[in-house]
């Protein structure tokens, strides 16, 4: 798997994405399109949890 650096910024700009996506997700009527963005949010919120650990490490050694 390659590796790719996310900044601090950009870990906030994810954060804040998710919040919009899951507002979204809630006020969709749509049972499908309710699914599909409830979907998207969960891998949004794993790689910002993920990206999130990464940089809190890479602060630890540094």
């Amino acid at each position: 798997m390659t590796a790719i650096e996310i900044t601090p910024v950009e870990v906030l700009a994810l954060k804040k994405l998710a919040l919009i996506n899951g507002a979204l997700a809630q006020s969709l009527k749509d049972p499908t399109a309710r699914r599909e963005q409830m979907a998207l949010l969960g891998v949004l919120m794993d790689v910002v949890a993920r990206a999130d650990l990464a940089n809190q490490a890479g602060g630890a050694r540094g």
